[in-house]
């Protein structure tokens, strides 16, 4: 599966058909803390993971609370997750919550090439 040019909550539910949705989560979750961030959902090991929706709205909430109060650590995850500076300055929304939300779906994009990269060469997650 390529990583998806489109903003649907459907390749969350294809990665977790695939089996790597827990591993998804656990390359967000180490980039949250690799940011010195507290992850906002429970993940780890005999977890239930979260819905995708459920995923994507903690994670657009979490942006937004970042870009309005600690924007210096939002910037920080960005640099952690490794985002491309390109794409972060090309955002088109103007509103707050509409940005959260396309930053939500390019930080998933940009882990779930981490994810697929790894999967697909069988290096280690560290």
């Amino acid at each position: 599966m390529e990583t998806p040019s489109d903003n649907t909550p459907g390749w969350l539910l294809e990665v977790r058909e695939r089996g790597l949705y827990q591993a998804l989560l656990l390359q967000l979750k180490k980039d949250y803390e690799r940011a010195n961030l507290h992850f906002f959902l429970p993940v780890g090991e005999g977890r239930e993971p979260v819905s995708p929706g459920e995923l994507l709205q903690g994670l657009r909430e979490s942006l937004y609370l970042l870009q309005m109060e600690r924007f210096d650590q939002y910037l920080n995850l960005m640099y952690a997750a490794d985002v491309p500076e390109r794409e972060f300055r090309s955002l088109s929304a103007t509103d707050p919550v509409e940005a959260a939300t396309e930053v939500a779906w390019m930080l998933l994009r940009r882990e779930w090439q981490k994810v697929s990269l790894r999967s697909r060469f069988g290096s280690s997650p560290d």
